[in-house]
């Protein structure tokens, strides 16, 4: 008899632990959908627009390898256990225990003959908290508030890192760029100095005029430095944000063949920042809070708790139902005097819900001071580029007329080298503000959300 009711409970013990196993595959297939949507958050539809193939793939590389992105994942993942175990609160505890008893009672109080005062005991014991005010209930809500936030933070650092990694990408490009244009120059530079070099052996200029152009190689050899430095910096960074480590070769396009295809706005609706991650962060806690205030009221109702008991013993000859103790306590219990702590409590959740709905306030300003300043910022410099673009033209222009004027005989070579070196700088120039309006394209798109 002991064995049949041992194998009936390994039975129950299976069939929860094939639900509970079942439960959990569940949840775990649900983390693996929202892992394989991470790139989603992305919007690529943005960044396709600057037509290099070579940017999209280090953003992919970025969201997969990133250690960031990875912990805010386990991070969600931990809440969705965190929730799990809120749940399994709803259901009834069980447990068994087996234990001997040993007993020395007087015959008399027990005449019947079959009483035995050595035996062993097999009592199964069952607590059960009722949700009849659902505080269960609530509590499990602010877990799945506590998952929606960290959804929203993971798809926030998600597209900040899209945006830096764009950020390294376009200003490491511009300083490849700028780095050969600066070559150009020196190489100019140092031609010039060739030629004053015999001017001034031949006595035809003095010592001062030497010493400019020797100063003048000196300072554009700083620049480049400068630059190298610079380029160095960003490619660190690029390869630390793709979550790799530094290395000697990078593949980037050549800044002058990315360009922007898309629309620039003129303006934005106030609405669109609402799909902004860390403002639907910011309503996940302010509903969290306010259920926290819900459950601080409800602090003043009672637990309803059922307890129950059914053993099964030798003290009787048989160890069936009519040799068994049972026992079910149902009641309610009510607190009547805490010391005001849950009054003390209620007023504390309803403060901290005001300083969250300030801080959600604050978020929405902010967002429409971020976005409004990239706007604009966009805006002038995008004018900026287009006057850098017509000024090119012009230097490009002179720098023709200078080059026929040497072929005519008309200008010396000094005055073709100055040329070329003022258009490369206006180029420099006109590069600068060309990636200056990428770096507000993205600040504007990280201000949005991602929604540009």
């Amino acid at each position: 008899m002991i064995i049949s009711i041992l194998m009936n409970f390994k039975n129950i013990i299976t069939i929860f632990l094939i639900l509970f196993i079942g439960t959990n595959f569940a949840y775990g297939a649900k983390s693996l959908k929202e892992a394989e949507n991470r790139l989603n958050y992305v919007n690529f539809d943005f960044f396709n627009r600057f037509n290099d193939e070579i940017l999209t793939g280090y953003i992919v590389c970025g969201v997969n390898n990133n250690y960031n992105l990875k912990n805010l994942r386990l991070k969600i993942k931990e809440l969705y256990q965190v929730k799990n175990m809120e749940i399994s609160k709803e259901f009834p505890n069980l447990s068994v225990g087996a234990n001997y008893l040993g007993l020395k009672i007087p015959h008399f109080a027990f005449p019947y003959q079959g009483f035995r005062d050595n035996a062993f005991a097999l009592p199964f014991m069952s607590n059960w908290e009722i949700d009849l005010f659902g505080k269960r209930k609530n509590k499990i809500q602010m877990k799945r508030e506590d998952i929606n936030a960290a959804i929203y933070e993971e798809k926030g650092a998600v597209i900040s890192l899209a945006g830096e990694i764009a950020g390294a990408y376009l200003n490491a490009a511009n300083l490849n760029e700028q780095i050969n244009i600066q070559n150009k120059i020196i190489e100019n530079k140092k031609e010039k100095l060739k030629r004053t070099q015999r001017k001034f052996e031949n006595g035809v200029i003095g010592r001062i005029e030497l010493n400019n152009v020797k100063k003048e190689v000196s300072f554009e050899e700083i620049v480049l430095n400068d630059y190298k430095k610079r380029r160095e910096e960003f490619l660190s960074r690029l390869s630390y944000l793709i979550g790799e480590g530094p290395k000697d070769f990078y593949s980037i396009t050549n800044i002058d063949d990315i360009e922007f295809s898309g629309v620039i706005p003129d303006a934005i609706r106030g609405d669109e920042i609402l799909g902004r991650p860390d403002i639907l962060e910011k309503e996940a806690a302010l509903k969290k809070a306010k259920i926290d205030v819900l459950l601080a009221r409800k602090a003043f109702l009672p637990d309803i708790n059922v307890f129950g008991v059914l053993m099964f013993s030798t003290l009787t000859p048989n160890f069936l139902w009519r040799g068994a103790v049972a026992n079910l306590i149902a009641g309610a219990n009510q607190k009547i005097f805490t010391g005001g702590e849950r009054i003390f409590n209620l007023r504390h959740k309803k403060f901290e819900y005001e300083k969250i709905l300030n801080e959600y306030l604050e978020t929405d300003i902010k967002a429409l001071k971020e976005v409004n300043d990239a706007l604009y910022n966009l805006k002038q410099d995008n004018e900026t580029y287009k006057a850098n673009l017509e000024n090119l033209n012009f230097e490009e222009d002179n720098f023709i007329r200078v080059s026929n004027s040497f072929g005519a005989g008309v200008r010396g070579k000094v005055d073709v080298l100055d040329k070329d070196n003022d258009f490369l700088y206006e180029k420099s120039k006109t590069l600068n503000s060309k990636v200056q309006k990428f770096i507000d394209l993205i600040s504007l798109y990280k201000a949005l959300g991602g929604a540009l």
